[in-house]
């Protein structure tokens, strides 16, 4: 009778034991994102061998290693996201085990963006249809989808320059009643020559001098999808392939490219997606 009941006790724990190391908890940084966020997907008590894949709104999301044995996939939401209720899934891959999936509901909402008019130079203005700005766009937007494993950025990450914004992220820039754009970024108004930092640690993986639309333009990969671009630099201070450290002088701010005065454009993006940088200075991911 004893050993019986010993034998239970054995197989339960054997069973619970089991049980915990097929499990695995989905942690989101926010239940209700707005568009232009970033939505970080911890996945947590991972079992070793076993593959994690993260899915939402029918697109697959890396999934890289961070600190504590953890897992974590990072979305951004654009400006234009559709709002509404959406799920988060994670699936589990275990050899010779049934895949498990579980799932985190979350609620996009809707952000108001400004209206901006902005008053181009005829000079300037040439530049938007120019046939020599294929070139350039297709450069930049190879470089903002740059994907590798390992995280570069340390911490928050700092604003590449202290100045007034005078275009915010997401700013539906208007000429007179013509739509052109809606702002990837925010533009920082600051004396030309005022010197541009690194928003954080990573590789350079673009520093071009000839660009006619987005001019002197700077783009740093800080790893495991997460990018940001620096434009109308005056000059640049670094080259492709060079490593960088937060803070680190890049360039300095000019008004080459589609400009209306000195200034700098700083976006961010995550898996070649622009979202809000200014949320990554006010907070860790």
């Amino acid at each position: 009778m004893i050993f019986a009941m010993k034998s239970a006790i054995v197989f339960l724990l054997l069973f619970i034991l089991s049980f915990r190391a097929w499990s695995f908890e989905i942690n989101l940084s926010t239940t209700v994102p707005t568009q232009g966020d970033t939505l970080a997907v911890e996945v947590e008590a991972v079992e070793r061998g076993s593959e994690y894949s993260c899915w939402f709104n029918a697109r697959e999301y890396p999934v890289y290693p961070i600190e504590r044995g953890s897992l974590r996939a990072l979305i951004g939401l654009p400006y234009d996201f559709v709002p509404g209720r959406y799920a988060v899934l994670i699936l589990e891959k275990g050899s010779g085990k049934k895949a498990r999936r579980k799932h985190e509901f979350l609620t996009v909402n809707r952000k108001v963006f400004p209206v901006a008019y902005v008053n181009f130079t005829p000079e300037k203005r040439e530049l938007i249809g120019s046939p020599l700005n294929e070139r350039e766009r297709d450069l930049i937007s190879t470089a903002l989808k740059t994907e590798k494993e390992k995280q570069n950025w340390e911490r928050e990450f700092i604003l590449p320059v202290e100045g007034k914004i005078i275009g915010g992220y997401g700013a539906k820039r208007m000429a007179g009643k013509e739509f052109l754009w809606s702002h990837k970024g925010v533009d920082l108004k600051v004396p030309e020559s005022t010197p541009v930092r690194a928003a954080n640690s990573g590789v350079v993986i673009l520093a071009e001098e000839g660009f006619y639309l987005h001019g002197k333009t700077v783009v740093i990969d800080h790893g495991q999808g997460v990018t940001t671009i620096y434009l109308h630099l005056k000059s640049i201070n670094i080259r492709k392939g060079d490593k960088v450290t937060k803070g680190q002088i890049i360039g300095r701010v000019g008004e080459t490219g589609l400009t209306t005065g000195p200034h700098l454009h700083w976006g961010l993006y995550v898996h070649g997606v622009p979202v809000d940088p200014l949320p990554w200075v006010e907070r860790e991911y």
